[in-house]
């Protein structure tokens, strides 16, 4: 247990916690802008969103998937 105390993220877990974080924020954007009849927060809002699913898709088909026992 000792080994995870130190331990920092890789490259591309942080950028797949960056892009979970760009899309979560836009998705609220899109809603309030919706709700608010603000085109300019809704069209933001999705551009945001846009940009978060395209590092996780990067991330999704660059690596692969990790083996149980590889940490």
């Amino acid at each position: 247990m000792q080994d995870y105390k130190d331990r920092k993220l890789t490259k591309p877990e942080l950028a797949g916690v960056i892009a979970a974080l760009l899309m979560f924020f836009g998705v609220g954007m899109i809603m309030g802008g919706n709700a608010a009849g603000n085109n300019t927060l809704f069209f933001s809002g999705a551009g945001i969103f846009a940009i978060g699913s395209v590092i996780a898709l990067y991330l999704l088909f660059k690596y692969p998937a990790k083996k149980e026992d590889d940490f």
